[in-house]
């Protein structure tokens, strides 16, 4: 029996022709050692580019996928945003929902300062490297400028970055027209970054992160450096605002250990405009210094004082409706501040009581604003009031509106109270109240002055957007009236509620002057104010309580939400007693 064994292939073939020598030139040489070289090295060369290319493959596929899949989740962000913060805010229980949304504001607001601080750094980077390379003859300045901005966003790394072609144009360009040769003039130029980088970190860096995330700017440098060490670029970059978020959530937790209000009705920072507003404000009022005339109201001065209001509140202004009682008034006195036969500013000084004065309706048309005129009406508003009467003057204006704080302080005013905004809808259903009586004085007396509301009001209660003093008398007038709402618990008067008549046919929610008493009381009493707003057919109720915790607390267990994210601050200042009174 015969086998035969066939092989075929070009790899077999090449061997055998190997396997024999060959004689060149008389020598004999062996090819088989040099073959499996080749071989080998052949193998190892296509091993490596085939590995490569698969390395390639999946790394353009891994970066393919995560951009589409970052370009999406933002696409889908943006468009359901709201429909995300609405999920989110109903995670937490509904005693906490409140709460949960005000740190999410507080935290947003956190972060997006720091990404205009960010930008901000990166605008002063890109202005002042732009300046150092064109002062000292570097080309393409600008493009170096906005390079080094750009850089910016990128922690660590991004000065380097940013500063190896600079160092590469000087070594190989040089200057302008320093005599000096490329070497040393690229030394003179990689010193000048680090000194920016310096400055940059050590400066800037602190100072513009700390006053966007009002953090010192010691905190935000050693922030900064713990970050570095304990997340690398990452942690450099989101160090400032990560220690700004940890501070906010401190302090909640601070404030609700220790039984305080963790979001307390902060005074704005005042933001001046920039130098070149200030300088041309500043050059205006110089110039229009003698054309102010300050005098009392007239009836002829209705268009103007319309063509101011049309300018305030959307053109819903109040000041139209009272304009003839005001003129009328025997006591107080209507201002207007005139410049060439024009009213350009308007205020009102009444007078509330004996020793109680009030200052209402200071408009000041938009284009004569930031030039005194405010601070020109409200002085001679004081010497009116000083020289007509004695007690105190106050006035209110609301939480953001820092330039009436500004003349205020200015003027001798101390803010002395805060009240909220809050409403509620109409109720349907049956309404517990007891209308109190004058034989209900003395009962309603001792609940209101030994509660702590009435302190923290300062002894103020509102009429008609006007707060003064509440005294016995004025409870007494307000009983007559039948203004006076009551309800009791466990056999005692537990609250009371003074809820004004309507005085006019356009108001369309029950308005309530002054709640007190305990807070199950409290809330209890504003369930049933409710049910009244609904029994009378009104819009619902409104009430401005004053900033007291446990208050706010029992008006929102009954349903009642912050209708105004600002607050109502009273300034008041005691009137300058009248020398020799009476000789």
């Amino acid at each position: 029996r015969i086998a035969f064994t066939t092989e075929y292939g070009p790899d077999t073939d090449l061997e055998r022709l190997m396997a024999h020598p060959v004689v060149l030139f008389g020598q004999e040489w062996e090819l088989t050692s040099v073959y499996q070289q080749l071989r080998q090295t052949l193998n190892a060369f296509l091993s490596a580019v085939l590995s490569g290319t698969v390395n390639v493959v999946v790394s353009f596929a891994s970066t393919f996928f995560w951009l589409v899949f970052i370009l999406l989740s933002a696409f889908y962000l943006v468009k359901d945003a709201d429909r995300i913060v609405d999920w989110m805010e109903s995670l937490p229980p509904s005693g906490l929902q409140e709460d949960f949304g005000r740190l999410r504001r507080q935290i947003t607001t956190v972060w997006s300062a720091f990404l205009r601080g960010q930008l901000l750094m990166s605008l002063f980077l890109a202005v002042i490297t732009t300046a150092v390379a064109a002062i000292v003859g570097l080309p393409n300045a600008l493009a170096l400028g906005l390079l080094a901005g750009a850089m910016e966003f990128v922690p660590t790394i991004g000065p380097i970055i940013a500063a190896v072609p600079a160092v590469l144009l000087a070594l190989f360009q040089g200057s302008s027209w320093i005599p000096i040769s490329n070497f040393w003039f690229a030394v003179l130029v990689l010193a000048l970054y680090l000194a920016i980088q310096q400055v940059e970190g050590n400066v800037l860096l602190p100072r513009t992160l700390g006053r966007s995330l009002n953090l010192h700017p010691l905190i935000v440098l050693v922030a900064v450096i713990a970050g570095g060490s304990l997340a690398g670029i990452l942690g450099v970059l989101l160090a400032a605002p990560s220690v700004a978020t940890l501070q906010v959530l401190g302090q909640y937790l601070y404030c609700r250990l220790t039984d305080r209000d963790p979001f307390p009705e902060q005074q704005p920072v005042h933001r001046q405009p920039w130098i070149g507003r200030r300088l041309w404000d500043r050059a205006r009022r110089r110039a229009l210094a003698g054309q102010w005339l300050v005098r009392p109201a007239r009836a002829g001065d209705r268009p103007d004082m319309e063509g101011i209001c049309a300018q305030v509140w959307g053109g819903e202004d109040y000041i139209p409706q009272v304009w003839e009682q005001w003129l009328a008034d025997p006591v107080g006195e209507l201002t207007v501040v005139e410049r060439k036969g024009r009213v350009v500013a308007l205020g009102k000084l009444t007078r509330l009581a004996d020793e109680e004065w009030w200052l209402e309706g200071l408009r000041v048309d938009p284009a004569y604003r930031r030039l005194g005129v405010a601070r020109l009406l409200q002085a001679h508003q004081l010497r009116v009031a000083d020289r007509m009467g004695r007690g105190v003057l106050r006035l209110a204006t609301a939480s953001h509106n820092v330039a009436v704080h500004r003349n205020a302080a200015r003027d001798g005013f101390r803010r002395v109270a805060a009240y909220h905004f809050y409403g509620a809808p109409p109720l349907p259903g049956p309404y517990p109240l007891t209308p109190l009586d004058p034989d209900d004085l003395e009962r309603t007396w001792a609940l209101i002055t030994t509660s702590p509301i009435l302190e923290a009001a300062s002894g103020l209660y509102e009429i008609d957007w006007r707060w003064m003093h509440l005294t016995r008398k004025q409870i007494a007038a307000h009983l007559e009236a039948g203004e006076v709402w009551g309800i009791e618990m466990n056999g005692r008067l537990a609250a009371v509620a003074i809820v004004l008549h309507r005085k006019r046919e356009e108001q369309t929610q029950l308005v309530v002057s002054h709640l007190d008493g305990e807070p199950e009381g409290i809330t209890a009493l504003a369930w049933c104010l409710r049910t009244l707003a609904h029994r009378e057919g009104l819009e619902g109720v409104r009430v401005r309580p004053p900033d007291y915790a446990p208050l706010l607390k029992a008006l929102q267990a009954a349903g009642f939400t912050r209708a105004w994210e600002s607050s109502l601050w009273i300034f008041e200042r005691p009137l300058a007693e009248k020398q020799n009174e009476g000789g």
